[in-house]
């Protein structure tokens, strides 16, 4: 994907999880809208996100990570914790 190489690009891509929320003001999305209608990457960031939240959406609640790779997880985040220290 090309890279989001313009400020209003980068500007946006903060918005765009409002967007899809439908948390901005009527004036923010349709100008959210219409640059996703003019720009290919920011069209491609935001199609992403959308398959991300219904796939999301799709997975059953309560669903629990076996207990092998539970205590894999803490591991890694502990030995990623001590190295920042």
């Amino acid at each position: 994907m090309k890279e989001l190489e313009s400020s209003s690009c980068r500007r946006r891509v903060a918005l765009l999880c409002d967007y899809l929320d439908g948390e901005l003001s009527a004036s923010s999305r349709r100008l959210v809208a219409a640059h996703r209608r003019s720009c290919l990457p920011c069209a491609q960031v935001l199609a992403s996100l959308e398959r991300t939240v219904r796939a999301l959406k799709r997975v059953k609640r309560g669903w629990r990570a076996p207990a092998a790779s539970r205590r894999s997880l803490a591991a890694a985040l502990r030995a990623a914790s001590a190295r920042r220290r």
